[in-house]
């Protein structure tokens, strides 16, 4: 698997723990950032641009307490042109209102919308579907788990 690199961002401090541990045992080789604070994401992601060359799959929670996953979206639409291309965002969520569900299909930045746990066939999943795909920028297809 070519993509190695991957970003949680989740106001649960074990459910990044839980997530980093799948992901280190599922991808070889692979490296895991978690950010448990949104904003320092944000940031991160905005300070490197031009340094954000690698693809990077990146897993958003929903339901955070400083801002949600659908402003951090707002936010990130606001980036650079190459730094949208160069992450793959996915909502990582417990949530199973058919609101957020519908709501990540339909925006553009959304590659697809997984539910919590985070397993070893969704990691898998997800990188398949992003290799076979390319850039997320604006998914024609979006990622579906198997079942749902």
């Amino acid at each position: 698997m070519s993509i190695r690199k991957f970003v949680l961002v989740d106001d649960d401090a074990f459910s990044n723990v839980i997530c980093k541990m799948m992901i280190l045992h599922t991808v070889t080789g692979s490296q895991v950032t978690a950010y448990d604070v949104p904003e320092q994401c944000l940031a991160y992601l905005k300070n490197s641009v031009g340094a954000v060359s690698e693809k990077q799959i990146l897993l958003l929670d929903i339901n955070m307490p400083t801002i949600t996953g659908w402003e951090f979206l707002d936010e990130f639409e606001t980036f650079p042109k190459a730094v949208k291309d160069a992450v793959s965002i996915f909502l990582l969520s417990s949530s199973v209102d058919p609101c957020d569900i519908a709501r990540a299909e339909s925006n553009p930045l959304v590659c697809g919308f997984i539910s919590k746990p985070l397993d070893e066939e969704k990691i898998v999943g997800i990188i398949e579907w992003r290799l076979a795909h390319g850039l997320c920028g604006q998914p024609t297809v979006k990622f579906k788990e198997s079942g749902v």
